[in-house]
């Protein structure tokens, strides 16, 4: 039985399918916020079936009340958008990770891949990392053909063991199949909570490079040198959280070839508590 609600009929022409999905690889909500910008004004042409998928106790919908009286009920979702952008066919799958049956889900992926006549496909995700606010955000990414690199593209370098992501999943999957495919992870400062604008720049400067499209980011520019004026302004009086800013910098000088996007973060004792405090006013003040 197909995982799939629904699918339209569409003659595209080499479409580009990407991947964002929330979970531990998604640190701040960066790579389905990067996805759901780039997917923003198209069209839903399919989705999954959210009770396949998803165990509601740990993927929990969202309710709204209004006045006492429930509204409204956003379940979890997978569903993928189009959108033509400079006259190129993107197909962007985003939503909530699945908590179940991945590897049908990946078998649905490789039929849709086939339905739609995908030429490339591209994840999109970010994880913690112990690198500063300061310095450029970091993208590595992961393929296994080279021959998707594209100039600024640098490949993970390290051996690794962790858990698993459904993105990687569905990404080896379609690779398997015959269909390029390549994933871009934003390193991410660890003490920042979403939004992390900067890290959702550098994402869709990435995809856009790796498909040859110009996304207009004018707006997200100005949103992302706000937000780094503004984390300077809120640590300006807090000493020890512009040492630990200081001390990751130099950690970043001289480390820089060794660090890893999922290399474990530092201790809650190694942060301190002025960065906890500060992690605290930025919540508040966006709320």
């Amino acid at each position: 039985m197909s995982l799939l609600s629904f699918a339209n009929d569409l003659e595209l022409e080499g479409p580009v399918m990407l991947l964002a999905m929330s979970g531990w690889v998604d640190a701040a909500a960066v790579g389905t916020d990067a996805a759901e910008r780039i997917a923003e004004g198209g069209e839903v042409v399919a989705a999954f079936e959210p009770d396949d998928l998803f165990d509601y106790r740990s993927s929990r919908p969202t309710l709204h009340f209004s006045a006492g009286d429930l509204t409204d009920v956003a379940w979890p979702r997978l569903e993928i958008v189009h959108r033509a952008v400079e006259g190129a066919d993107l197909l962007i799958a985003l939503g909530n990770e699945p908590d179940f049956r991945w590897r049908e889900l990946t078998a649905e992926f490789v039929g849709l891949v086939d339905r739609y006549g995908v030429a490339k496909f591209v994840t999109l995700g970010a994880v913690p990392a112990p690198v500063p606010h300061t310095r450029p955000i970091r993208v590595v990414c992961t393929t296994s053909d080279r021959g998707l690199l594209r100039e600024g593209d640098e490949v993970l370098p390290d051996d690794l063991v962790v858990p698993g992501a459904a993105v990687s999943v569905l990404r080896q999957g379609i690779a398997d199949h015959g269909i390029p495919a390549i994933g871009y992870w934003a390193q991410v400062p660890h003490y920042l909570q979403s939004p992390v604008h900067p890290g959702v720049l550098s994402l869709i400067e990435r995809v856009g490079a790796q498909i040859d499209v110009r996304f207009p980011v004018g707006e997200l520019a100005l949103e992302a040198a706000t937000q780094l004026e503004q984390i300077d302004e809120d640590l300006a009086d807090r000493e020890d959280a512009r040492k630990y800013v200081e001390r990751l910098e130099l950690m970043q000088e001289e480390r820089s070839e060794r660090l890893t996007p999922f290399q474990d973060v530092p201790s809650a004792d190694e942060i301190g508590a002025e960065v906890e405090k500060y992690l605290r006013s930025a919540q508040d003040d966006d709320t």
